[in-house]
């Protein structure tokens, strides 16, 4: 074990054990500083610190609160900066320790929050954001912490610099207190490495919350962070949205510009890259967009961001939009749990008053049919067919969950097995196994003049799907968020034609929000198996691979995605609002600090992932009223 061990690692088996052995000292006493035990007496602590048992009562108190509230609060005086920080750190440190979602602590947080209490009682001023802690998505520099993206290589590379992002948000007194875990490399959507390990999704702990941005939304999900920040290349803020139960909105790629982070794919082609948070209702997300879209402070960090300030969002009951939706993008089914999300909300629209009108991607171009779009959309992916993941790989051990990518990735770079790939089994692949996967697998810039040719059409496909939105009056757009709910955690590596569907508004650089709006039921999942009404397979082994991916998800998190034109995020908000209004929602998880406090589970018919889930985590009653 040990010789694998280190043929795995290589030269970088020193820095792994280091960082680790360092990483879970830093886990230790962050637990022991926020563990109310240790805190009776601390003057910090407000609303009584005489007992352990006051403590936690005001913690608990404190984690019940929604974003909006608990801002108001730390206003009002009613909490200080350091009580909150140390309710949050106590609760995401045992949520930690079950779904794995932190790939490290921010060893400065208790400093910070002691600084801007004694700050406030010095000046009597508070920022817009003071005392809210936060987690981070790993790929976000924070100045003398490495980003490693789960690559060994990288460890031991401490930044030199901030994200403005972060920056801006701590400037206004919230408080970054983690990083959170990432797929390796980033470009996929099960956020598992061999470095920090697998993050389960909350909701159940057999399936991944997505990627790439999945442990941000399994920690807010799961009730442990006040909210959080990531990015989107191809649907990572948007996936984890959709498979955890949580709001987010990728913003047009300049509205709202971050630099100083590792985007996955430096130089990549036509793909917008944004840049957005994970909030539990969209008001919290309109709060936070608002705080930061336009701010000139922002824009003295990051000069390239847009100084358009968000607009106006409201909508009054006697306006009446114009709504697109549809349910096949022309490439990739969903299951029907998803394309029923997508119905019943354009029928409660319709209900409502709002003109309701079918988008037709067959309609968009003839010139560019969804497959030939689907084929362009995974040649910016890789503009060099993989050549810098291919490298970023070596030397790397492959995480269990991705290793049938990163192989794939790079056993092309061989001249002759690609050449064997693209000629022989790609044909072959379409006529007896799957035409997605052949078109995934035939994605290929074969010399610069093609892959300028590509961005050059790419920009075609987009002012036709312009032209398109246009002559059918269309306000916003309505579609799936993804291909299933939240899958097992050996799919993702299988089924990369799930982000043709996420992807192609990054390749069209339009806002993408995401708002869950009903649970999945038995009768989604009965229907997969229905090869007429519920999910033909067309004898395509992704499809199979897809059906499999969604067996036993009654009860996880369903959403749709809401679209609009570029830099109209006013709009998206306005419309994600309506979505929520209309729409009967989804639970919320709340952690079970009494353990005696059991739900009665049917252990024998509900899956053991959510067996395990319903262990630590209540599901709550939004009762929202329609």
């Amino acid at each position: 074990m040990k010789l694998l061990i280190e043929k795995m690692w290589g030269s970088n088996r020193g820095a792994v054990e280091r960082f680790q052995k360092g990483r879970e000292a830093l886990f230790n006493e962050f637990k022991e500083r926020s563990d109310p035990e240790n805190l009776v007496g601390n003057r910090r602590i407000v609303n009584g610190n005489q007992n352990a048992e006051e403590i936690e009562k005001t913690f608990c108190e404190i984690l019940q609160l929604d974003l909006i509230t608990l801002k108001s609060r730390l206003q009002t005086d009613d909490y200080n900066a350091y009580t909150v920080l140390c309710a949050f750190i106590w609760r995401a440190i045992k949520i930690d320790e079950e779904i794995n979602c932190i790939t490290e602590l921010i060893r400065e947080a208790f400093d910070i929050a002691e600084r801007l209490d004694d700050e406030y009682e010095a000046s009597g001023e508070k920022g817009d954001l003071f005392g809210l802690p936060f987690s981070v998505k790993s790929n976000f520099f924070i100045k003398n912490y490495d980003v490693t993206c789960g690559l060994a290589k990288l460890l031991e590379q401490p930044k030199t610099t901030t994200c403005p992002m972060v920056e801006f948000l701590s400037d206004q007194g919230a408080i970054p207190f983690c990083f959170t875990n990432v797929p390796q490399g980033l470009l996929s959507y099960v956020s598992s490495n061999p470095i920090y390990g697998t993050t389960k999704n909350p909701w159940d702990f057999s399936r991944t919350p997505g990627g790439s941005s999945g442990g941000e939304a399994a920690l807010l999900a799961a009730g442990g962070s006040a909210f959080g920040i990531g990015s989107d290349l191809a649907g990572s803020l948007r996936i984890p949205a959709a498979f955890c139960g949580l709001v987010t909105l990728k913003p047009t790629q300049d509205r709202l510009c971050v630099t100083d982070t590792h985007g996955g794919l430096p130089g990549r082609g036509r793909l917008g890259l944004s840049f957005g948070f994970y909030t539990k209702t969209v008001n919290e997300q309109e709060f936070l967009l608002r705080t930061i879209v336009g701010n000139p402070s922002y824009l003295e960090l990051c000069p390239m961001s847009s100084p358009a300030k968000l607009g106006k969002t409201s909508i009054t009951p006697e306006e009446k939009l114009v709504i697109g939706w549809f349910t096949d993008d022309g490439f990739n089914p969903v299951v029907p749990s998803n394309r029923r999300a997508v119905e019943e909300t354009i029928q409660n629209l319709k209900e409502q008053g709002h003109k309701i009108v079918e988008f037709k991607l067959s309609d968009v171009s003839e010139e560019f049919p969804s497959f030939v779009v689907a084929n362009m959309l995974f040649r910016n992916v890789m503009p060099d067919n993989g050549a810098y993941m291919s490298e970023m790989y070596g030397g790397e051990q492959y995480d269990e969950y991705m290793k049938l990518f990163i192989r794939l990735v790079r056993v092309k770079q061989n001249v002759v097995v690609s050449w064997l790939i693209r000629y022989g089994a790609m044909p072959l692949a379409k006529l007896l196994l799957s035409k997605r996967l052949a078109c995934i697998g035939s994605a290929y810039n074969s010399d610069l003049a093609a892959c300028r040719q590509n961005q050059e059409n790419t920009d075609t496909f987009k002012l036709h799907w312009i032209r398109y939105w246009k002559s059918k009056g269309l306000d916003a757009l309505i579609c799936p968020s993804f291909i299933t709910p939240a899958q097992p955690f050996e799919y993702p590596a299988q089924l990369s034609n799930g982000a043709f569907l996420t992807g192609l508004f990054n390749m069209l650089d339009f806002p993408a929000g995401v708002v869950p709006v009903a649970p999945v039921k038995k009768r989604d999942v009965d229907l997969l198996n229905d090869p007429v009404d519920g999910f033909p397979l067309e004898g395509d082994i992704l499809l199979k691979k897809q059906r499999e991916s969604a067996q036993q998800s009654a009860g996880l998190p369903n959403a749709v995605q809401v679209v609009t034109l570029p830099n109209c995020e006013e709009m998206c908000i306005r419309v994600m609002k309506l979505v929520e209004e209309t729409s009967s929602g989804v639970q919320r998880l709340q952690w079970k600090h009494d353990k005696n406090d059991s739900d009665p589970v049917d252990v024998n018919n509900t899956p053991s992932g959510v067996v395990e889930s319903m262990e630590h985590f209540k599901r709550l009653d939004l009762h929202r009223v329609k």
